[in-house]
């Protein structure tokens, strides 16, 4: 049985340990190794004030990187009865250090170790996200390309509308995936601030040393007001969630649109044979399941932010343990989104474009704004013109497509995509991820480094980082 972190001489009833912790012990398993950084650059703070004595520190350091090695073997992960990740960690550094182990919690809750654990897995997971919402973006830009001049239906209330283009389709997709960015970066950068420091939500009267951990975990800042970041547990997580239902929504709308028209009704597109399953009982059906899913998942992260926020609604200051119920929604909206965005990018590169059948379905009732413009121009009132075409909608012959697309030349219209403006910001914005992953990877390299225990007292050199700003505007 293992000696929980708070235990006082009794034994805690094994229904309600197991209410608390069962569940809580599998999502820990996902933080094991933001647990084991969070407590080196911990070790090396109490070191650095004085708090650990250098024969103690090198123990712990030692020891939490051999941690760390089992953790990336697949050997450590906490048991249920642990109750969670730090316990099963402080529990092993002991087994293999001694009292030494024991040093470790000095001067920190495990209130603002899980808050600090989380923000390094938010970070890590929003990184991975951005990178593959950018590959899922370049594969609907690089359909679009393809077919930048092939004409298609447009549609307004599931009804044929305008003339368009599987290019305007397709890029359309790729930029609103690319505005997602914009709450992507900013769920970033809230979680961007290191919490450690705070203790249980009222500082500690001892000489930490807060701005010192962030800079070893290569935060931007550090959350100032100890109380302001221990009540911020879940918002980082909403922050996160609210941002990926957004992608999933856009997801959601590209998969819609491809479950449509690749109906027989439609065929303006097929999936190739590879993404798609089948029935088990009529054999001529090829399902896009995958793309159901996409719509069935983008409901679910909507549902599990609304989940979060109404846990948070109403709990007052300080650390409350209704706080545990937002880290599995967290975990599961990142995995959802982060699978939703590759099974769509797999769709977009695969689809093959029915030209023919495209051509054909624009008749020339989408024609019938051309011809009430034209009327304008020639200075008929709009609205007289609308009436006068609208007695005979179907008057405008089609003409060579290609040239009435092009004649929709306003910017982001299907005559003037700029394509290549697009591609540039997914440049631009992997740039910028890459960047933010490089600093991360620099800091915890540093601090994980096997001869790090050789260097002393003095830090490494601070890591310059240009999202600080953020944090301010914030």
């Amino acid at each position: 049985m293992a000696t929980k972190l708070w235990a006082k001489g009794y034994d805690l009833d094994p229904r309600i340990e197991h209410y608390g912790a069962a569940r809580n012990a599998d999502l820990d398993a996902r933080i094991a190794r933001h647990d084991c950084w969070g407590s080196l650059a911990h070790a090396r703070m109490l070191r650095r004030v004085g708090l650990l004595t250098d024969a103690d520190w090198v123990a712990i350091d030692t020891g939490l990187k051999a941690i760390l090695a089992e953790v990336e073997a697949g050997s450590f992960a906490p048991a249920p009865e642990e109750e969670d990740i730090h316990t099963a960690v402080e529990g092993r550094l002991v087994a293999l250090c001694g009292d030494a182990g024991k040093m470790l919690h000095t001067g920190r809750s495990r209130n603002d170790q899980v808050l600090l654990d989380l923000r390094l897995f938010a970070r890590e997971a929003l990184i991975a996200t951005a990178r593959t919402l950018l590959a899922t973006s370049e594969a609907m830009l690089d359909l679009a390309m393809r077919h930048e001049w092939t004409p298609m239906p447009g549609y307004t209330h599931m009804q044929r509308a305008m003339l368009s283009s599987v290019g305007l389709w397709a890029s359309a997709h790729a930029e609103a995936l690319l505005d997602d960015l914009g709450p992507l970066t900013s769920a970033y950068a809230f979680n961007d601030q290191s919490p450690l420091g705070s203790g249980a939500a009222f500082g500690v009267p001892l000489p930490l040393d807060r701005p010192y951990v962030a800079e070893l975990l290569g935060f931007a800042a550090v959350h100032h007001n100890v109380l302001t970041a221990a009540n911020a547990r879940g918002k980082g997580e909403a922050l996160v969630i609210q941002a990926l239902a957004l992608v999933m929504l856009d997801l959601s709308k590209f998969a819609q649109d491809v479950l449509l028209a690749t109906t027989q009704e439609f065929a303006f597109m097929r999936a190739p044979a590879t993404l798609t399953d089948g029935s088990s009982m009529m054999p001529q059906k090829r399902n896009l399941s995958a793309l159901e899913l996409v719509r069935a998942r983008a409901q679910t992260v909507i549902a599990l932010q609304g989940q979060v926020l109404a846990t948070l609604a109403g709990l007052p200051s300080g650390y409350n343990m209704d706080y545990q119920e937002t880290k599995g929604p967290l975990i599961t909206a990142l995995d959802m989104t982060q699978e939703s965005l590759e099974v769509a990018a797999l769709f977009a590169l695969g689809l093959e474009i029915d030209v023919d059948r495209l051509r054909a379905a624009c008749s020339p009732d989408l024609f019938a704004t051309d011809r009430a413009y034209d009327l304008a121009r020639a200075g008929v009132p709009f609205r007289d013109a609308y009436r006068q075409v609208a007695a005979n909608p179907s008057a405008e012959a089609p003409g060579d497509l290609v040239v009435r697309l092009q004649a929709r030349d306003v910017v982001g219209g299907p005559g003037r995509l700029e394509l290549a403006t697009v591609t540039a910001r997914i440049t631009a914005a992997r740039a910028t991820w890459d960047a933010r992953a490089a600093h991360i990877a620099r800091a915890l390299s540093q601090l994980t480094a096997r001869n790090s225990t050789m260097e002393g007292a003095v830090p490494a050199e601070p890591l310059a980082y240009s999202d600080t700003q953020q944090i301010e505007e914030l």
